[in-house]
């Protein structure tokens, strides 16, 4: 805990002693990738103050047209080829929301070529890409933030922010789970093709719990050194792990501080039963006590009243990812989830669903790659 404090501290003073760009510096942005994801990110590019479109770029040209019809006040030039963005002169920053495969390419590009780069997690789907990642960001002057928006959201903040000051003293398990019920054949027809094909997506665990996971590495402070899980495709016939996205999967890993993590996400469960919660929640049980991450609420081991350690206003997932990313870029500092927590985050995830594909345990190392 010292030495987390100690970094903050050397972070922050690092950061007052750079000089900040003013603040009415016009910073131009492009897009590339426009389909569901990106066109919530557009929007929120969009709201950014002193920030100009400057680029779209898709294959589909229809998500072009809407992408160029939504940022009609910037006017921005239309591409299908991310390259051709890269070599933009006029612009200093990209927005990547590509199928998940791309990501990895898309980014070592961008920063390769000196922009700033917001990317949507993860950040690669095998551990190649993550690698490829990484050694294009330690060769430029700029950075890349990942999309793992709950680093930016202010109770998560917060809450985290106590329990690693000792609000359970110390931490030794975190169950996490991620549930809902069974997913409606219409919403699974709808899903695009990239998405469904894992070797598209990197399969569920990669493409979706890796947010989870990261909000555990956050808590506990650590990285795995091994994973052991086993899931599938459920429904509507079970399906093994590594053909079809998986409905539903457990996965235990071990840190290298010894805390363990157990996390599950089951798309099975009934609407009726309310014994056992169904949606996002994170218990940390340690040596004082159990806090709901979600909640902000602490039980004591010692049979006290459950206390609050953020105020119910507090709750809840409003972030403001993408406002720091350009205030990142003005002030000459690094994002909060960098790409050490971009790779970090999707070994993880990458580590889980090795150890469900194998049917055995996996461990970081085996994965290849230095963060």
């Amino acid at each position: 805990m010292k030495n987390l404090r100690r970094e903050f501290l050397l972070t922050s003073a690092a950061a007052l002693a750079v000089k900040a760009a003013p603040a009415d510096q016009e910073i131009r942005a492009a897009m590339i990738g426009i389909g569901k994801r990106g066109s919530t990110l557009i929007q929120q590019v969009l709201a950014q103050p002193n920030v100009r479109i400057a680029a779209v770029c898709d294959i589909d040209p229809q998500a072009r047209d809407s992408a160029q019809s939504v940022a009609k006040r910037d006017n921005p030039r239309s591409f299908t080829d991310y390259r051709q963005v890269l070599d933009l002169k006029e612009v200093d920053a990209v927005v990547v929301a590509s199928p998940c495969d791309l990501h990895a390419p898309m980014a070592a590009a961008a920063l390769e070529a000196g922009k700033y780069i917001y990317c949507e997690k993860p950040v690669g789907i095998t551990p190649e890409q993550v690698a490829m990642v990484l050694e294009a960001s330690r060769k430029t002057k700029t950075f890349l933030q990942i999309g793992q928006q709950l680093r930016y959201v202010a109770g998560l903040r917060s809450v985290i922010q106590q329990l690693h000051e000792g609000a359970i003293g110390q931490p030794y398990v975190i169950r996490a789970q991620r549930d809902s019920t069974p997913l409606s054949p219409q919403a699974e027809q709808a899903r695009p093709a990239w998405y469904k094909d894992v070797k598209r997506s990197g399969d569920l665990i990669v493409e979706n719990a890796v947010h989870n996971l990261d909000v555990c590495n956050w808590v506990a402070n650590s990285r795995p050194t091994s994973a052991y899980g086993h899931g599938k495709k459920y429904y509507p016939t079970p399906q093994p792990a590594g053909t079809l996205m998986m409905d539903g999967f457990c996965v235990e890993y071990i840190y290298e501080n010894d805390m363990h993590v157990d996390y599950s996400q089951l798309y099975m469960h009934p609407r009726t039963l309310k014994d056992l919660p169904t949606g996002q929640w994170y218990f940390i049980m340690g040596e004082k006590g159990t806090v709901d991450l979600t909640k902000g609420i602490l039980y004591g081991l010692d049979g006290s009243e459950p206390r609050p350690l953020i105020s119910a206003e507090q709750r809840g997932e409003k972030e403001d990812a993408m406002a720091q990313f350009f205030a990142c870029i003005r002030e000459n500092r690094r994002p909060v989830a960098d790409i050490k927590v971009a790779a970090t985050a999707a070994l993880t995830a990458i580590l889980g669903r090795e150890a469900i594909y194998r049917r055995k345990s996996v461990t970081w190392k085996e994965l290849g790659v230095e963060v």
